[in-house]
């Protein structure tokens, strides 16, 4: 009798999932898809790609009558709004502020206007009535999407999307998924559609069954930021090859301090003591730093235990960001944002409204979710060694003066991570000293003999001419903007820390007649706390204004 009853039980309990299951998958597939053609459409035509925005708007006013209640229970509602409120402020500061680049609605011009200000007075409507209505959300995720890829097409510069996209994606993911759910258990869909009516015949409601859904659409869109976590902690593994416990045994953590430095974007930079007490500390007790970061990263599965768990791993990781920002000067904002939300989420879930059927979703997400989701593998061996792209102004009375990549707007990243233009027969171009084999880690750590005759970082020559051509040209148009350094203000990945550019900070536009880019092929040290650089090799272009 117990036995018959249990598997009669465990049968109804499968059945009471069929239906959810399949809502999750179409929201799995319908945010594939859409980020892929958000993807194409930017590379290939910013016609296109405001069309595509435009229909996504005209899809919002359709179902405009959908409000965030109708999200329930709430961590759906709250996640979806919060990325979406989110995304929003970012794109008011690229579409309404003083900052080098593309055109916006107040500053710039630029042969594909048409996108960049009338696309971004369409996306910051949507916008503001995402606040009120959830539907919105999709145009103007796309709109930013599409942005972010534009800059990239339009400059010869590729911006990464390390910082962003995966918020976004998750965003994406949970609005689809509640307009897809609502779509399909309609009325007006279940009555054309027969075998949908069987698929959820086992939910007692409409409500019950777009509850449960609701429920693994949220522990899926965890699932897939915890993703990221977790295949950075296989890629620190498979950085050592033969080896795959090189990271965690001998990676030398302190030498982030020296990308921070080089880059000028160290927020102690103006500190060499305790810039020194850290790399002290770090270097001192390298190993337990080193199963910190590989152990949470490892095991971000186990956040799907409890919602006690999944705060615990989402606060354990914003502790990890908030040392990388101090170290390597990387602030991950929207990592450390979108953890907080999913805290601010989890800490509404009943009792037992963490199911047994969402955990185990999360963890499959976690793991396989990068098939579908955008996942980063931020996992290398870090090393002194690389060619640093930087620019310099030269003044009237003759002097070079650094200028920081914050003054250069959304690229500002790429320069600080040395992703640009390389000259014939410099070190290997490494993203922030990034390392991905033992053999050219060995190299680094040892500022070894190598370097390469050729190597191609997908930015020419010509690009970088003509990044520095247009903004200097912005600043020229709007000096007030350089006269009060506002473009500091700019939110970014990459952040100069403006009390490093003293010098730099006191010019005027007058006073800049040309501009250098300087690749150095440079080995990196530390003495009481500031940078020794060793140069091995210059080159210097001059590009005139």
């Amino acid at each position: 009798m117990y036995t018959v009853a249990s598997q009669q039980g465990a049968r109804s309990g499968v059945a009471s999932l069929a239906g959810p299951l399949f809502l999750l998958a179409v929201a799995v597939i319908l945010s594939a898809i859409s980020r892929r053609a958000v993807t194409h459409l930017a590379r290939w035509s910013d016609i296109y790609a405001l069309v595509l925005v435009c229909l996504a708007f005209a899809g919002a006013l359709a179902f405009s009558s959908i409000r965030y209640r109708d999200f329930s229970p709430p961590p759906l509602r709250i996640t979806a709004f919060a990325i979406g409120m989110t995304i929003f402020v970012q794109l008011l500061f690229d579409s309404l502020g003083p900052f080098a680049g593309p055109p916006n609605i107040l500053f710039g011009s630029s042969d594909k206007a048409l996108f960049f200000r009338y696309g971004a007075v369409l996306a910051v409507v949507a916008g503001i009535a995402a606040i009120w209505r959830p539907s919105f959300l999709v145009p103007l995720f796309y709109f930013y999407h599409a942005w972010r890829e534009m800059v990239s097409v339009v400059s010869g510069i590729f911006v990464t999307e390390t910082d962003y996209l995966g918020m976004l994606d998750v965003g994406n993911f949970a609005v689809l998924g509640v307009l897809g759910t609502i779509v399909l258990t309609s009325a007006w869909v279940i009555d054309r559609v027969p075998w949908l009516r069987t698929l959820f015949a086992s939910a007692d409601n409409v409500k019950q069954l777009r509850d449960r859904a609701y429920g693994l659409i949220w522990a899926c869109a965890v699932g897939a930021h915890l993703g990221s976590y977790f295949w950075s902690g296989i890629s620190k593994l498979q950085a050592g090859g033969e080896r795959p416990w090189t990271w965690l045994l001998a990676n030398p953590t302190q030498t982030s301090i020296l990308m921070g430095l080089e880059r000028g974007d160290a927020p102690l930079g103006l500190w060499p003591g305790a810039l020194q007490t850290i790399w002290d500390a770090i270097a001192s007790n390298q190993l337990i730093f080193n199963v910190f970061v590989l152990g949470a990263q490892l095991l971000s599965p186990l956040a799907a235990i409890s919602a006690r768990a999944l705060s615990f791993f989402c606060l354990l990781f914003d502790i990890f960001h908030i040392g990388v920002y101090f170290t390597l000067g990387a602030l991950f904002f929207f990592w450390i944002a979108l953890n907080l939300f999913i805290v601010a989420a989890a800490r509404t879930l009943p009792r037992d409204g963490f199911t047994p059927a969402m955990k185990v979703v999360m963890v499959v997400t976690v793991i396989c979710g990068r098939f579908f989701f955008y996942t980063n593998h931020l996992g290398w061996l870090d090393g002194p060694k690389l060619a640093s792209p930087r620019l310099f102004v030269e003044t009237r009375d003759g002097r070079q003066v650094l200028a920081p990549s914050t003054y250069f707007g959304i690229y500002s990243y790429m320069i600080g991570t040395g992703t640009m233009y390389i000259p014939e027969n410099h070190f290997r171009a490494r993203v922030g000293g990034n390392n991905h084999d033992l053999a050219t880690w060995h190299d680094a750590t040892t500022c070894g003999p190598e370097i390469l005759p050729r190597q191609d970082t997908g930015v020419p020559m010509e690009a970088v001419e003509k990044l520095v051509h247009e903004t200097d040209r912005f600043f020229r148009v709007y000096p007030w903007v350089k006269d009060n350094n506002s473009f500091y203000a700019y939110p970014h990945h990459m952040l100069s820390n403006p009390w490093l550019y003293g010098e730099f900070n006191k010019l005027t536009m007058d006073d800049i007649v040309a501009y250098h880019y300087v690749v150095d092929s440079v080995c990196l040290g530390l003495a009481e706390g500031k940078l020794v650089r060793d140069v091995r090799k210059r080159t210097d272009y001059r590009i005139d204004p």
